[in-house]
C-alpha cells in the first residue's frame, strides 16, 4: 500500500477494504485542512452510542488498517484526538478557522525530536 499527499489531497493505492474505510468524508476533511478551517462533525463512538458533536480542526490525516482517521490539532503539545472516518455521520467547514503548525519550521523540528525521543522510549 502506497499513501502520500497529492496534488488534489490523500492519494493511494490499495485494494485493502479496510483502509477505504471513511473515505467518503476524505475530500471534505482534506479542504478544510487545507484552507485552515475548522469541521464540525457529528460522531459516533462506538455502536450504539449517543451522537455527539464536535469541532474539530484538522491537522493530520491518517490511514491505518482501521481505515482514515483525522488527527485534531491539540491545544498544547504535538498528539491530538484521533477520529475515525468511519464514525462520522454528517460533516461541514465552518468559519472558523485554525494556524496550521506545519507553517512553522520550528514545530516541524520539535515535533519530530518529540517523534524519535517517544520512539526510542518504546523500543526501551
Amino acid at each position: 500500500m502506497k499513501i502520500y499527499d497529492g496534488p488534489n489531497g490523500p492519494e493511494m493505492y490499495t485494494t485493502d477494504p479496510r483502509v477505504h474505510k471513511g473515505k467518503e468524508w476524505l475530500d471534505l476533511i482534506w479542504e478544510a485542512k487545507r484552507i485552515c478551517h475548522k469541521v464540525k462533525i457529528t460522531y459516533i463512538e462506538s455502536p450504539g452510542a449517543e451522537p455527539k458533536t464536535l469541532v474539530v480542526a484538522p491537522k493530520k490525516l491518517c490511514s491505518s488498517v482501521k481505515g482514515w482517521e483525522v488527527e485534531d490539532l491539540p491545544s498544547e503539545g504535538f498528539e491530538g484526538k484521533m477520529y475515525s472516518l468511519e464514525n462520522i455521520t454528517a460533516a461541514e467547514i465552518i468559519d472558523e478557522t485554525f494556524k496550521d503548525p506545519y507553517d512553522d519550521p520550528a514545530y516541524l523540528i520539535a515535533e519530530t525530536k518529540y517523534l524519535i525521543e517517544k520512539h526510542s522510549a518504546s523500543k526501551q
